[in-house]
């Protein structure tokens, strides 16, 4: 029985360290070996609605949606592919129908459909709940990044005193860091362009929110609004450091867990958990860090407990679900 990291470790692997020399045309068992499991258009798009919606959510990754439905090893070949040479060679000589095969777009394309229709359906949704019920959707926010630091934790296989110290050294500096850092942050292009880049590194980091990497960033309602909008002044600099994360920081980030995935793992997981002050659900600033409030009333805390409690559950259920059916 493979359980999530062997999944990813598999997966990741397959991911070239330099530039990736995939045939344009892979034999049937070389294409086989990171295409399977089959499926159908619809059962792509549907797939990727899943991921999109889980994109939205903070604590929830998209990542992780793709390991539970078995497309993860699909995709980190096909955004692979994106920058390999073989692609850059059938486009420079005209040959799109290759390229295309190379990136094995058909199925690259009807997943991002999906994942695209979604976060424009849930945007606005989220974005009105956090409006109206701010301290019950970030008591929901907190159950979600707390399962989502679990299920990252139970990826280190090998806990000897590396990571160890990299757990709680990451853990005390992002609770640190988290808390001196404003709740507000530039508005600037160039920021949003950064947000982009750091988001898209969910994709490829199973049991990472981008969601939650933004609401970390201060972009989160802000990008939320842009989607609901079409706000296309925030959402092209987003979109475009989200390419450029894409090709670039998230290969990155995709070769330091082939090399090291315990460490690596266990310094994800001490960021979830040191940051999990950020979506704490009585909260303000003053412009210099990061202020806490106790809930207002017993009542209130048990609610709000609740909330977090059940999201905490659901999330372990769907990983302790992922491990049982692989």
């Amino acid at each position: 029985m493979r359980g999530p990291q062997d999944v990813a470790r598999a997966s990741l692997a397959a991911v070239p360290d330099g530039v990736p020399t995939q045939p344009i045309a892979p034999e049937p068992a070389a294409a086989d070996a990171h295409r399977k499991p089959r499926i159908g258009a619809f059962g792509t798009l549907w797939r990727g609605a899943l991921m999109g919606l889980a994109d939205v959510v903070p604590g929830v990754s998209g990542g992780t949606m793709a390991l539970l439905l078995g497309v993860y090893p699909r995709l980190i070949a096909a955004l692979a592919a994106l920058t390999g040479a073989a692609t850059w060679r059938a486009l420079v000589d005209r040959r799109w129908a290759a390229a295309w095969r190379a990136v094995d777009g058909t199925f690259l394309a009807t997943l991002l459909i999906g994942i695209g229709l979604m976060v424009v359906a849930a945007a606005g949704v989220v974005e009105a709940a956090l409006h109206a019920y701010r301290p019950w959707v970030y008591a929901t926010f907190f159950g979600l990044v707390a399962a989502s630091g679990v299920v990252v934790l139970r990826l280190v296989g090998t806990r000897g005193p590396v990571q160890v110290a990299a757990f709680l050294g990451t853990a005390l500096g992002a609770a640190i860091v988290v808390g001196l850092a404003p709740t507000s942050t530039p508005d600037a292009a160039w920021f949003l362009a950064v947000a982009g880049a750091i988001g898209i590194c969910a994709l490829v980091l199973p049991g990472v929110s981008g969601a939650f990497l933004l609401v970390l960033l201060g972009q989160y309602e802000r990008v939320l609004g842009a989607i609901a909008t079409f706000d296309l002044a925030t959402l092209v600099p987003f979109a475009i450091g989200a390419g450029i994360g894409l090709l670039g920081f998230a290969r990155l980030l995709a070769r330091w867990l082939r090399h090291a995935p315990d460490t690596t793992h266990a310094v994800l997981a001490g960021f979830l958990f040191g940051s999990l002050r950020r979506v704490w659900p009585w909260q303000g600033d003053d412009t210099l860090r990061l202020a806490l409030f106790a809930p207002p009333d017993a009542a209130t805390a048990v609610a709000a407990a609740a909330l977090a409690g059940a999201a905490f559950a659901a999330v372990l259920a769907l990983a302790t679900w992922e491990r049982r059916t692989r």
